[in-house]
C-alpha cells in the first residue's frame, strides 16, 4: 500500500510530521471503509506526534474532529467533548474561522448528546451565525441539522421541522445527497414524536429511496422505523404539509 510505503520512509527519515500524516491519511482509509475500531488507535498515534511536533493545527483537528465521530458511534459522549473542546481551542488559536464554525458545531452537539440543551443552543447558535458569515454552506447544513435535535430534544416541533428544512434546502442546494437523507431521516423523527405518522413515513420513505440508490447501508436502519411503525415505504405519495400540521 502506498500509506506503508511512505510510512515506512518517513519513519526512516526521522520525519516525525511526515510520518503523523501519513498515520493520518492511514487512519481516514480505516474509518471510511467503516473499519473503526482500528481507526481509532492510528487517529491517536497520529495526533500524539503532531502534538509532539508543535504545530499542524489543522492536521490535530481533523484528528480530533476523527476520534469525535468514532467516539459518538460508540456512545461515549464524555470523551466527544474532550475532543471537540480541543479542537475549539486549536481553531481559535489558528484564527481559522472555517474550523471555529466546524468546532462550536461538534461542541454543541455534543452537548445536547449529554443533555446540557441550553450550552448546547448557545454553541450552536454562535455555529449558525459564523457559518452564515463566512458563507460556509456546508456547516450551516450541519448547524441547523444539530439545531434540530436540540429543538426536538425540547419539545419544539415546529422549531425542529424550520431547522431540518432548513438544513435540506442546503443539502439540496449542495446536491449533497446523504446528508440529504440523513435530514430526511431526522425530519421523520420530529414528526413520529409529534404524534404525525403520515408526515414521518413520507419522510423516512424519501431517506430510504436515497439511500438505497447510494447503497448505503443506513437504508437499514431507516427500513426498521418504517417496519416497526407498520409504515408502507411508499417514496412516491404526495409530500403532506409538513409545517401545517404541528
Amino acid at each position: 500500500m502506498a500509506c506503508d510505503a511512505g510510512l515506512d520512509a518517513a519513519r526512516q527519515a526521522g520525519d516525525t510530521a511526515g510520518e503523523a500524516h501519513t498515520l493520518l491519511l492511514l487512519a481516514l482509509g480505516y474509518a471510511r471503509s467503516g473499519r473503526s475500531d482500528e481507526a481509532a488507535p492510528v487517529f491517536r498515534q497520529a495526533l500524539r506526534l503532531l502534538e509532539a511536533t508543535g504545530g499542524w493545527p489543522a492536521s490535530q483537528m481533523v484528528a480530533h474532529s476523527s476520534l469525535i465521530w468514532i467516539a459518538e458511534q460508540q456512545e461515549r459522549h464524555t470523551e466527544m467533548l474532550s475532543h471537540a473542546m480541543r479542537a475549539l481551542e486549536l481553531s481559535r488559536a489558528a484564527a481559522d474561522r472555517t474550523l471555529q464554525v466546524m468546532s462550536l458545531n461538534d461542541v454543541g452537539c455534543t452537548y445536547a448528546l449529554l443533555g446540557n440543551y441550553e450550552q448546547a443552543l448557545v454553541y450552536c447558535e454562535q455555529a449558525l451565525a459564523g457559518s452564515q458569515e463566512a458563507g460556509e454552506r456546508s456547516w450551516e447544513s450541519a448547524t441547523w441539522d444539530s439545531l434540530g435535535y436540540i429543538h426536538l430534544q425540547l419539545g419544539h416541533h415546529q422549531r425542529a421541522v424550520t431547522c431540518y428544512e432548513r438544513s435540506l434546502d442546503l443539502c439540496r442546494q449542495l446536491a449533497d445527497r446523504y446528508n440529504e437523507a440523513v435530514t430526511l431521516d431526522h425530519l421523520g423523527d420530529v414528526h413520529r414524536s409529534a404524534g404525525n405518522l403520515d408526515a414521518a413515513r413520507w419522510a423516512w420513505a424519501q431517506a430510504l429511496r436515497t439511500l438505497e440508490e447510494l447503497d448505503h447501508p443506513d437504508g437499514d436502519r431507516v427500513r426498521a422505523k418504517l417496519r416497526d411503525h407498520g409504515l408502507p415505504a411508499d417514496p412516491h405519495s404526495p409530500a403532506p404539509r409538513l409545517a401545517a400540521q404541528l
